[in-house]
């Protein structure tokens, strides 16, 4: 969200398998990302101009994105929408990157993501603008889903059971 020239994303597609990025306001921005990307020989990646959760959704639901390890957002100062939450709930990504540069909106958005799937596991705060207020937080969260068992666990006394040709039989009380 908001990837402007691509400096996250590009720093990111380094590392990744790949990387989308969306700048739903300044179509220039995104066509300095793609300039940037050509100069740093970075093919691993598509722009985007237009809503994060609509893009991402609509690509998701056209099959051509698949099992998100990461989502990294950088909103503006109003924070995330309800329709980006609820994206990102939906593709339910291994981690999410959360850079604010507004500490109110991002408790709102951090209780709304822990409510339901994920669990803040680091938060750092970065003095980037000496002599002013403003400071820019990141947020680790992971997705805290527990896997459903497919499979019943018993336990069992061997010494209630015996073994005859190979067949187990439970032990009457006589004493077998």
């Amino acid at each position: 969200m908001c990837c402007c020239i691509g400096t996250i994303s590009l720093f990111l597609a380094k590392s990744a398998k790949f990387v989308y990025g969306v700048e739903k306001i300044v179509d220039a921005s995104i066509q300095n990302a793609i300039e940037n990307a050509k100069i740093n020989n970075i093919e691993n990646l598509k722009f985007f101009v237009g809503k994060a959760e609509e893009i991402i959704t609509g690509e998701y639901e056209n099959g051509n994105i698949r099992d998100i390890d990461v989502i990294v957002v950088d909103p503006p100062r109003k924070g995330l929408d309800k329709l980006a939450i609820d994206t990102m709930l939906k593709l339910l990504p291994k981690r999410i990157v959360y850079v604010s540069c507004d500490s109110s909106t991002l408790a709102r958005d951090l209780k709304l993501l822990c409510e339901k799937e994920y669990e803040l596991k680091k938060l750092t705060v970065v003095d980037q603008f000496a002599r002013s207020y403003h400071t820019e937080t990141v947020a680790l969260l992971s997705n805290n889903l527990k896997k459903k068992e497919s499979y019943i666990t018993l336990d069992v006394e061997m010494a209630d059971y015996y073994c005859i040709k190979g067949e187990w039989e439970k032990a009457s009380n006589t004493g077998k």
